[in-house]
């Protein structure tokens, strides 16, 4: 994982509660963990950095949070989405990839998670996601790859429709 992020290439897995977050910490900790470089010195960690760094990443993700020192479990699922996103983005990467980001959140969550998404990509962050909602894609997307069985069946720009995405992806369209 190290490496990956040494490259510039983060993950937002699906599963934010198993793969995102260490449930038995707080959100500055989950916050830090993917940026410890940016504030060890050696064998030993500066906690005013850390701390500096937990402060912008909540005020940056917009995360409702009593701070830093909370557990992580006592967010909604929407704030932990955003902690997983903001230890992402801590490391200033280059591309992140986001597995279902909307999986499990609420409408105004989703819509903070996807304008964040935007204003970073607007700023040159390759944003790559992965969604079963066609929606989603409609709305945000500059461009849409439809995979079937494994394989791409189709490519669109964002002028695409729901029924071209339904109809590439097999699905039948339900008016």
């Amino acid at each position: 994982i190290a490496q990956r992020i040494s490259r510039g290439l983060v993950l937002v897995p699906e599963d934010r509660q198993r793969d995102g977050l260490v449930q038995t910490t707080t959100v500055g900790r989950n916050l830090s963990l993917a940026s410890i470089e940016a504030f060890a010195r050696g064998l030993f960690l500066s906690r005013s950095r850390e701390r500096e760094l937990v402060e912008d990443s909540i005020r940056m993700v917009t995360v409702k949070t009593a701070g830093g020192n909370a557990m992580i479990g006592s967010l909604s699922g929407g704030n932990q989405q955003k902690v997983v996103i903001g230890k992402m983005l801590t490391t200033n990467p280059k591309v992140i990839l986001l597995d279902e980001p909307s999986r499990g959140i609420d409408v105004g969550a989703k819509a903070e998670v996807f304008r964040l998404l935007s204003e970073r990509a607007a700023q040159g962050l390759a944003v790559v996601f992965s969604t079963s909602e066609v929606n989603e894609c409609l709305s945000i997307a500059h461009r849409i790859v439809v995979m079937r069985r494994g394989r791409i069946s189709a490519e669109f720009g964002a002028n695409a429709t729901k029924e071209q995405i339904m109809a590439a992806s097999g699905e039948a369209v339900v008016a």
